[in-house]
């Protein structure tokens, strides 16, 4: 629908305005130039500026949540095999797909410089997602572990996966453009999935087999 196509062209040439110059720079004529549209489409659409730096923001952190939904692991499944399907499927989210370049500079531009539309994203889009982490890894963790500590396990955890995401062109050029492009998905899951396994206590440390880790068998 004509309707339709607009508002994507729009919230598109809004993500790359507001990636490129940030929320104060960006003009909504420039936007709507840059989408071919009028300049009455921001505030019909969007309800104005701030609205539309929200969607963005939304649509870059988002949009893979419907495509690669979190796994529902039947009752009963042990907390690392269900630990090792949220890594899969979070850096599935991350490194799969092929979503323009202003998604990942949009965001990495709002956490250095946080508005409003930080808030919403976390309380709406992140904080379930952490809470499904928490809640697996309060099953391994001693008792008497705070919800504070495993937050920062789950920070950790997570901060491994964007690595990958987010400094690409540091470890292609560290480890070898072929040697990277080796770290497939499953590669990295496996890799991240018994490294904080080993450090929670539930897989052997380093120095030992992978194969004789809890990480592996729940491959």
């Amino acid at each position: 629908m004509e309707h339709d196509d607009t508002r994507n062209r729009v919230l598109e040439a809004a993500g790359q305005v507001f990636a490129d110059r940030g929320y104060e720079a960006a003009t909504i004529r420039g936007i709507c130039d840059l989408a071919g549209a009028n300049i009455a489409a921001v505030n019909y659409y969007f309800n104005g500026k701030k609205s539309l730096y929200l969607a963005a923001c939304i649509e870059a952190q988002c949009v893979r949540e419907d495509a690669v939904p979190m796994p529902e692991w039947p009752a009963g499944t042990p907390a690392p095999e269900r630990l090792r399907g949220f890594i899969h499927t979070f850096l599935r989210r991350l490194l799969e797909d092929e979503r323009p370049a202003w998604h990942r500079q949009l965001m990495l531009r709002e956490m250095a410089t946080p508005t409003e539309a930080c808030g919403k994203v976390v309380e709406d889009y992140i904080r379930p997602m952490a809470m499904i982490l928490k809640g697996i890894l309060i099953e391994m963790l001693p008792a008497g572990t705070t919800e504070d500590e495993a937050f920062v396990v789950g920070f950790s955890i997570v901060a491994q996966c964007l690595f990958y995401h987010l400094h690409e062109p540091i470890a292609s050029r560290l480890m070898g453009e072929e040697a990277y492009r080796q770290l497939s998905i499953d590669r990295l899951t496996n890799h991240i999935a018994r490294f904080s396994l080993a450090a929670i206590g539930y897989a052997e440390p380093f120095s030992k087999p992978a194969g004789d880790s809890i990480a592996a068998t729940a491959q």
